[in-house]
């Protein structure tokens, strides 16, 4: 048992690397639609509660005020049907049900989890040959190195848009090389993944069919591809079920159909060979409810479906009838529309399609959340609620702005993304794996087949996602930042193919006369290389500490005394696994159980002189329990030499090594 769980160290160290990185540029983020899907979760949590008698429904409103209130909320809620389509129930009902508990630092917590589960199973069945150490090379290469942080703590489905296809293309190409229980956990995760947005589901079909066409090309044998795309197609089948049957269910209860807006009309009329064909229709005598709108400028699809300006927006300004026809009459629009002028369609949508690739920097996940505070709308929705449950940002509602810039992360993730597609290219490129694709020489069950396979999938996953999107809804950056971060897992996982299973680093000549200076070799005499690693240890404890205190001070409402010992605690625990399997590798005197009951006698012996320091902190200066972490560095500070010596000779102490019996 305990091996196993050390073994998903890398998944802990990786959340806490994207956890990490959140915490870096300020908190999570929220949406717009983030209060659609709310709504949406905590209507289907209520549903279930008053059928399970978990929850009884509020009493008949009696005054003349909250019957007029309830009028309306039954007449909102009788518009929203016709778009609320879009927003996926089982996606609320996560940020419903997470944020509760947690807030949306809770709901940040799952999605990074998450993502570092699929990293590290992507690494274990993508390099099996490679160093352990390599595990956790590959989940701070993702955690820095990608954008997948800022979607991870984004609270909307876009970051499940990654995982969907992550975990189709581990079922696909790695089926032989995954347990039960993994391949279940996989198949949930993608059926759930793919209810929480269309996109998602269309992203996996095509990336079957291209799974499809490389076991043709690589002559896999039937009896090897046929389970994993069985599971895949189950699951797509699954989560289109799923989807149906929760429109069934509304359709019983309201009498309502559940509809999404017309993306696809809109998209086409604001292409510009829909406009044309709109207006020519309209003044031939065409039925439309769009003919109503021909004389607007049509140019703008986000306009056009949810602006408030009568002389842009349509869906949103328009009545309940003028949405169910718009939505009825959308598949016969978009088929005239194409057929009027289908060339000029194509070149708009492969224009887009090739927009979508490039536009891969983050804007909405890092929208200043000072304007859903103020704005006149969005202030009386849920999302001052969810902001401010999960930080204070001030009186003013300036003090929550990230500390990323959107310029600052096109530079940035346009370099990474053009470092990336330049590992996975000199990978593919090396005699060993281009010779024989060029003869079509490399059989299913080799190696080096799957990593072509594995490669091949995540960018074109990335290239299928931008048609999806671009194609079909419009080049928006946050439709393709979210997925790109398969760009670096594959450069990384490209790169790992070519390191040997046990790698020695060696230092470029100028480290090495720094090393041979004698100021230099007194120094390292002196320091235990354990106590190098002790201290990343710690860093990892601090974050864990500090991230567990905001949340009891935050969420749960402890003062920053009874807090600190409840996530001290959990600190402790970490730290042991961490410094069990990194710190001290060598075997110990006592058993895990000993070992443990040890370790947290001498962190709790460090720990008196750590929660002194920090206490005396915080009353010598109060200011201070405001601004958490200083007191937290202090008090760490204060134990880390006590607990580095207890550790090292009583808790991890070596075992006696016995030679050979005397001949």
């Amino acid at each position: 048992m305990m091996r196993r769980v050390l073994s998903f160290l890398p998944v802990l160290v990786g959340t806490l690397m994207l956890m990490g990185v959140v915490l870096a540029n300020g908190r999570p983020s929220v949406f717009t639609d983030t209060d659609d899907y709310f709504v949406e979760g905590r209507t289907f949590a209520y549903t279930i509660a008053y059928a399970l008698h978990l929850k009884q429904p509020d009493p008949p409103p009696t005054t003349p005020e909250d019957i007029a209130d309830a009028k309306q909320a039954a007449e909102d809620l009788h518009m929203s049907h016709t778009e609320i389509g879009a927003r996926s129930p089982y996606y609320g009902l996560l940020l419903y049900a997470s944020q509760r508990i947690g807030t949306i630092w809770l709901t940040t917590a799952i999605q990074a989890a998450v993502g570092a589960w699929l990293v590290f199973m992507l690494w274990r069945a993508a390099a099996p040959g490679a160093p352990a150490w390599t595990a956790y090379a590959t989940e701070a290469a993702v955690a820095l190195g990608s954008s997948l942080p800022f979607f991870a703590a984004f609270t909307m489905p876009d970051v499940f848009s990654g995982y969907a296809v992550a975990s189709a293309i581990l079922l696909l190409v790695f089926w032989d090389r995954l347990g039960r229980v993994e391949r279940g956990a996989l198949a949930l995760l993608l059926g759930a993944a793919m209810t929480f947005h269309t996109s998602h589901l269309l992203d996996v079909a095509a990336v079957m069919v291209l799974a499809a066409g490389l076991y043709r090309l690589f002559r896999a044998r039937p009896f090897e591809v046929a389970a994993p795309l069985l599971t895949v197609f189950l699951a797509i089948v699954g989560a289109f079920a799923a989807s149906m049957a929760y429109k069934e269910a509304v359709k019983l209860k309201t009498g309502d159909e559940m509809r999404r807006p017309p993306f696809l009309a809109m998209r086409v009329v604001a292409d510009g060979p829909g406009r044309e064909y709109l207006r020519y229709a309209c003044d031939r005598g065409a039925s439309y409810v769009l003919c109503q709108f021909k004389t607007l400028p049509l140019d703008d699809s986000q306009d056009m479906l949810w602006s408030d300006d009568r002389h842009k927006g349509i869906f949103n300004v328009t009545t309940y009838e003028n949405r169910l026809q718009m939505e009825r009459e959308e598949t016969r629009f978009v088929l005239d529309a194409v057929a009027f002028d289908p060339l000029g369609q194509v070149v708009a949508s492969v224009k887009n399609w090739g927009e979508q690739l490039f536009l891969i920097y983050l804007d909405d996940p890092l929208k200043n959340p000072h304007y859903y505070l103020t704005n006149a709308y969005w202030s009386t929705t849920n999302l001052p609620w969810l902001i401010n449950h999960a930080a204070n940002c001030g009186r003013d509602h300036w003090g929550c702005a990230p500390r990323m810039s959107v310029e600052g992360s096109e530079w940035l993730y346009g370099i990474l993304a053009g470092v990336g597609l330049a590992i996975v290219c000199w990978r593919l490129c090396l005699a060993d794996i281009r010779k024989p694709l060029l003869k079509r020489r490399l059989a299913w069950d080799e190696e080096r087949t799957r990593l072509v396979a594995l490669l091949a999938l995540l960018l074109g996953a990335v290239l299928i996602n931008a048609f999806v999107c671009g194609a079909l809804s419009g080049p928006f950056a946050r439709y393709q930042a979210r997925i790109t971060w398969l760009i670096t897992a594959a450069a990384t996982l490209a790169a790992l193919s070519k390191l040997p299973a046990r790698v020695s680093l060696k230092l470029p000549a100028w480290a090495e006369n720094l090393r041979a200076l004698p100021l230099v070799q007194a120094v390292e005499r002196r320091i235990d290389p354990a106590f190098i690693r002790f201290g990343m240890v710690g860093v990892a404890g601090f974050t864990v500490d500090y991230l567990v205190l905001q949340a009891m001070v935050q969420v749960f409402g402890l003062n920053a005394f009874s807090g600190r010992l409840v996530s001290f605690s959990v600190a402790v625990a970490t730290t042991w696994l961490l410094n069990r399997t990194f710190t001290f590798r060598h075997r110990t005197s006592h058993g895990p159980m000993r070992q443990a009951m040890l370790y947290f006698a001498v962190q709790g012996a460090g720990g008196l002189a750590n929660y002194s320091a920090y206490s005396a902190a915080i009353f010598a200066a109060p200011a201070l329990a405001h601004m958490l972490a200083i007191p937290l560095a202090i008090g760490s500070a204060a134990g880390l030499c006590l607990t580095f010596v207890g550790s090292k000779h009583l808790a991890f102490r070596a075992a006696p090594v016995i030679g050979p019996e005397p001949s």
